[in-house]
C-alpha cells in the first residue's frame, strides 16, 4: 500500500471509543472526566482520520511541494497547539507550566540562574562548580541562549521547540525515504507530523523535542555516511560532534546511539571491515577520548550499568509507597517488562486526580499501542526477506533503547519512551507499505488483544490503589 488505508484507521478509532466506554462502565465512580476525553478523542481521531486522508492526498505530489507541505503543516499544528497549551496550563494551573510541574520548572529555573550568571560575568562558576551531571545541561544551557535573545520568553522557547519539532520531520523523512523508499517515507511523515507525542512535547518546557531533534539528526548524517559511503572529514565530523552533543542530554540514549552505530559500521557490508577498517578505528578512537577524558560521562554510564537493578527496585518500591501511589507497583520489574515494552505505555482511561498529566495524554498513548501493530509486521517482513541487516542503525538503537528502558525504573514513563517514537513511526511506516488483505484478521484480532491489556491496565491502576 501507498498510503494507510481507512480500513485500519477507522478500526482503531472505534476500538478507542469502544476501550473509553467499557472502563467508563466497569469502573463508573472513576468515570474519566469529560476534558481529558476531549484531549484523547482529538487525539485518536486526528491521528488516524488525517493520517488516512493525507497519505493518500500526498502520495503522488512533487517530492519538493511534499516536504514543504509537512515542514509548514508541522510548524503551523504546533504553534497553534503551543498558544493554546500555553493558555489552557494558565487558566487550569495559574502558571504556564503542566500539571505538578517538576523538571519542567527546574529546567526554567537553571536557565534564569545561568543568564543571572552570565549577565554578572560568571558564567565560568556554572561549568566548573554548579555544573555536575553532563546529562542535563543541553536544555537549560540552551533555553538560557533563547532566554537571552528573547527577554525571558517562555512562549518563545516553545515556539523554538515547534520549529525544531517540524524540522524533525523533514529527517525522519529522510531516513526513511534513503532505508524503505518513497511510499514508506511519505507514510511515516506523515504520522510523525500528526502524532500527539510530538505535538504534546513542544508544548513543554521539557528537554524532549530539543534532544530528540539531535537525536534524528545524529542518526540521519550518520545513515547518510552508511548509505553514500562517503567517508569525508566533514561527514565524520558532524557524526562525532552530534553523537557528542547528545551525552549533554540523556547519557545512556548517546550510549544507545553510539552503539547502534559501531555496530551498524561492523555489520552493514562485508567489505566494510577491509575497506573501511582504518574509518572504524578513528571513529572508535573519537568514542574512547571522549569517555576516558570525560569522567562525568564515564561515570553517569558505569553508575547506571552497575546499578540498573538496584535502581529499578527502587524506584518501583518508591512508586508503590509515596502519597497516591499504585501498592502493586512494587511487583515491577525487567521480566514483566521486557514483554510488553513495545506496544507499552498504556492510556489512563480512568480519574487519578494526581495524573492529570496523564490522562491528558490518554489519545496519545492508545495511537502508540495500536500502530506498533505495524512495526511488528515490518520486522516479520524484514527478517522473511532477509534484509534486516539494511536497517541495522535503526533497529540496533531502538531496541538497546527499549532494552535499557525496560531495566530502568521508568519502563512505563511516556516521557522516557519518546525517543523511541521515531523509528517506531520509520518502522510502521515500511509495515503499513508491506500490509497485505489476509494481515486485516491479525488486526482486528490485535485491536481486541490490546484493547483487553488497556482495560486490564485501567483495573490495575485502580486495584493498585484501592479504588476497585
Amino acid at each position: 500500500m501507498k498510503f494507510f488505508s481507512n480500513f485500519f484507521t477507522s478500526k482503531a478509532i472505534i476500538a478507542y471509543f469502544v476501550v473509553l466506554m467499557i472502563c467508563a462502565w466497569l469502573f463508573v465512580p472513576r468515570f474519566l472526566p469529560f476534558i481529558w476525553i476531549f484531549f484523547g478523542a482529538a487525539s485518536v481521531v486526528s491521528f488516524f482520520y488525517f493520517s488516512s486522508i493525507l497519505t493518500h492526498r500526498w502520495a503522488n505530489i512533487n517530492q519538493k511541494i511534499f516536504i514543504k507541505k509537512i515542514f509548514f503543516t508541522s510548524l503551523t499544528l504546533r504553534i497553534i497547539y503551543v498558544i493554546f497549551i500555553y493558555f489552557f496550563y494558565l487558566a487550569k494551573t495559574g502558571t504556564p507550566f503542566e500539571f505538578n510541574a517538576g523538571d519542567a520548572l527546574g529546567y526554567h529555573k537553571e536557565a534564569l540562574y545561568i543568564l543571572w550568571l552570565f549577565n554578572r560575568g560568571d558564567l565560568w562558576y556554572y561549568f566548573k562548580g554548579y555544573l555536575q551531571v553532563f546529562s542535563d545541561a543541553g536544555w537549560p544551557t540552551f533555553m538560557a541562549f533563547v532566554y537571552l535573545l528573547t527577554l525571558n520568553s517562555i512562549l518563545i522557547v516553545r515556539i523554538v521547540n515547534a520549529l525544531v519539532s517540524a524540522l524533525m520531520i523533514v529527517l525522519i523523512y529522510r531516513i526513511s525515504q534513503r532505508n524503505f523508499g518513497e511510499a514508506a517515507a511519505r507514510i511515516t511523515a506523515v504520522m510523525c507530523m500528526l502524532l500527539p507525542a510530538f505535538i504534546y512535547y513542544s508544548g513543554l518546557h521539557l528537554k524532549e523535542t530539543f534532544m530528540i531533534f539531535l537525536l534524528m539528526s545524529f542518526i540521519e548524517r550518520a545513515d547518510y555516511l552508511l548509505h553514500s559511503r562517503s567517508f569525508t572529514i566533514i561527514h565524520i565530523l558532524q557524526v562525532v560532534l552530534l553523537g557528542v552533543s547528545l551525552f549533554f542530554f540523556r547519557t545512556v540514549l548517546a550510549s544507545a546511539a553510539w552503539f547502534a552505530l559501531i555496530s551498524a559500521f561492523l555489520f552493514f557490508s562485508d567489505k566494510m571491515m577491509s575497506q573501511y577498517r582504518r574509518i572504524i578505528i578513528i571513529v572508535w578512537f573519537v568514542i574512547a577520548s571522549v569517555f576516558i577524558f570525560s569522567g562525568t560521562i564515564l561515570k553517569e554510564v558505569s553508575g547506571y550499568l552497575g546499578n540498573r537493578t538496584t535502581n529499578q527496585e527502587q524506584k518501583y518500591e518508591h512508586f508503590s509507597t509515596r502519597e497516591g501511589a499504585n501498592q502493586l507497583a512494587k511487583y515491577g520489574n525487567a521480566a514483566i517488562f521486557i514483554p510488553i515494552i513495545i506496544p507499552a505505555p498504556f492510556p489512563t482511561l480512568v480519574n487519578i486526580p494526581e495524573q492529570q498529566n496523564t490522562m491528558l495524554m490518554n489519545g496519545d498513548l492508545f495511537t502508540r499501542n495500536v500502530y506498533v501493530f505495524f512495526v511488528f509486521i515490518a520486522f516479520f517482513e524484514l527478517i522473511k526477506k532477509k534484509q534486516l541487516r539494511k536497517n541495522l542503525l535503526l533497529s540496533v538503537f531502538l531496541f538497546s533503547y527499549l532494552l535499557i528502558l525496560a531495566n530502568s525504573g521508568y519502563a512505563l514513563s511516556p516521557r522516557f519512551h519518546v525517543p523511541a517514537l521515531p523509528f517506531f513511526l520509520i518502522f510502521a511506516g515500511y509495515g503499513i507499505t508491506q500490509t497485505k488483505l489476509n494481515y486485516s484478521t491479525y488486526y482486528v484480532l490485535y485491536l481486541i488483544s490490546i484493547s483487553t491489556v488497556v482495560v486490564a491496565w485501567n483495573w490495575f491502576k485502580l486495584a493498585g490503589r484501592g479504588l476497585v
